[in-house]
């Protein structure tokens, strides 16, 4: 996802749409609002992430909010009313402040079929041959063939 804000904040720069105060490739996004504002780590300097300040864009306008402080000093400062955020709305903190865990997708193992014994494909493939299979003498015996001889055999 932040590799496809990022293409969409340098289509912007690139076509005059929106003013980005940032260079887009120093933009990462870390959060947002259900209204659509992003909010970005300025990853400048690259190497010294404690240093990095926080903007926040408008969903659907031009105007940029910077926040001269690290992620959580931002979301204390917001959070505590201390902060307002021109892009947010004016009801922010009407309600309990509340987070949406990260859902990731988790690895499932795939169960494989039992594994039986080794097979000696000569086998298989003189009984194909046997039974009117084309069949290569070399490499992998093909999917259908190898099916068949095992329906047979069972």
């Amino acid at each position: 996802m932040p590799a496809r804000i990022r293409a969409d904040l340098r289509n912007d720069v690139a076509e005059g749409v929106f003013p980005v105060p940032h260079d887009p490739d120093r933009l990462f996004a870390v959060g947002g609002t259900d209204n659509g504002e992003r909010i970005f780590w300025i990853t400048d300097p690259v190497d010294e992430p404690d240093r990095w300040h926080i903007a926040v864009n408008e969903a659907r306008g031009p105007r940029w909010f910077a926040f001269g402080g690290s992620l959580t000093e931002f979301l204390g400062s917001v959070f505590t009313g201390r902060t307002s955020v021109p892009q947010f709305p004016r009801g922010l903190l009407d309600e309990a402040p509340g987070f949406t865990r990260s859902r990731p997708v988790l690895w499932k193992p795939v169960l494989l079929a039992e594994s039986a014994a080794p097979v000696d494909t000569a086998s298989i493939r003189a009984w194909a041959r046997a039974n009117g299979y084309d069949v290569p003498a070399r490499g992998r015996v093909p999917a259908e063939i190898r099916r068949a001889w095992e329906q047979a055999v069972s």
